[in-house]
């Protein structure tokens, strides 16, 4: 579904066209035409810089500063899931239930 041009973009394109016609020649330009046309190129040149502008803070949004483990957190991590998959395959769940409440019982921390 297209939408409809608004006013802006339709003065946009009217100026875009007179400017081309004023170039070529076939516009009589004067010396406030000039300046208008001028004026109209540092505008369009400004709003272009003020969208990029834009563009790049949107880009840039947030950086979110996350906390790495160090190595020894991150071998001591994986060690203990490799554990826990050695005792899963080789133990039944009623097993390791027990072996936790025996730990419990104990005060083991392991």
């Amino acid at each position: 579904m297209r939408r409809e041009a608004t006013k802006e973009e339709m003065r946009w394109e009217a100026a875009k066209e007179w400017r081309r016609e004023a170039r070529k020649g076939v516009v009589k330009v004067t010396a406030v035409a000039r300046e208008v046309l001028k004026e109209d190129e540092e505008e369009v040149v400004e709003e272009e810089r003020a969208r990029d502008r834009e563009e790049e803070r949107e880009r840039r949004e947030f950086v979110v500063h996350v906390p790495l483990l160090d190595k020894k957190e991150i071998e001591r991590r994986v060690l203990e899931k490799k554990k826990k998959d050695l005792l899963s395959r080789y133990t039944s769940e009623g097993l390791v239930e027990k072996q936790t409440e025996a730990k419990d019982m104990l005060n083991i921390q392991r």
